[in-house]
């Protein structure tokens, strides 16, 4: 018994120290997501509600994020299992939608845990569930996400995410490429301020990226926004966005909560 107790009492603070050393970071806010994955049985709910103008295109649409959640499952202590799904409703004048926006189930994992100047990498892979003929939002057939991830810590303040990948919608069968860059500033220990660009290429031009009646290959956006820290699993999130395409005709706001739940 007293060499049972000895142990406990040798093992116990190292388990303290490794919930200690470990910090929760969610993917959200921003488009650009983050390489860290949550530890095995580790459990976090990311959700939020947005509000979207788009007056791109000739369009004078009106959309509300009614909710968007991923569910992120730390399955091995390299690896996590994520569900997304989002519900919108849209408003304009040639009628009102409403249902799921994005159903996807996919994983991230730690492929490189970084060293110096050489950055953390991990692979994103998602793919997305279709909803039918009947559908307002999800594809007909089934679609796909493939990122790569990465990160450097610069210095104390500033941290550098990018993240390149490929993307097919379920719809078309050419994918869009996705070019992402986010830098982050640390305030302090609890507020951090970010600013990303996040942009998307397709092969065959795109008439919802351009002004009307001029297609597109590109289509750039921009998102700025601040994350603060309530607890160590506990936070709250703002943002905005911005298209360059068609800067004056396009708003959209959001907030989010991110929550480690065990």
């Amino acid at each position: 018994m007293k060499v049972l107790s000895i142990f406990l009492s040798a093992l116990f603070p190292v388990f303290m120290y490794a919930e200690d050393t470990f910090e929760y970071s969610p993917d959200r806010p921003g488009c650009t997501t983050g390489t860290n994955v949550l530890p095995q049985w580790k459990v976090g709910w990311e959700t939020g509600l947005a509000y979207e103008h788009n007056r791109r295109n000739g369009s004078n649409e009106k959309t509300w994020t009614i909710n968007t959640s991923t569910i992120r499952i730390g399955v091995t202590p390299h690896a996590e299992l994520r569900l997304q799904m989002d519900e919108c409703t849209t408003h304009s004048p040639d009628g009102n939608s409403h249902g799921i926006a994005n159903a996807m189930i996919g994983t991230k994992i730690r492929i490189f845990e970084g060293q110096g100047w050489v950055p953390q990498i991990s692979y994103l892979g998602n793919l997305l569930i279709p909803g039918g003929r009947k559908a307002d939002y999800l594809p007909s057939h089934p679609g796909a996400q493939m990122h790569l991830l990465f990160s450097n810590t610069i210095n104390r303040l500033f941290s550098l995410g990018y993240d390149i990948g490929a993307e097919w919608s379920g719809e078309s069968n050419s994918p869009d490429l996705f070019f992402g860059a986010c830098i982050n500033l640390m305030i302090n220990s609890k507020l951090t301020l970010f600013a990303e660009s996040y942009n998307y290429y397709n092969g065959s031009k795109q008439d919802e990226w351009a002004k009307p009646q001029k297609a597109s290959h590109f289509n750039w956006m921009s998102e700025w926004g601040a994350a603060y820290i309530l607890s160590p699993k506990l936070q709250l999130d703002l943002y905005t966005d911005v298209n360059f395409n068609e800067p004056s005709k396009y708003f959209n706001i959001g907030i989010g909560v991110a929550w480690l739940i065990n």
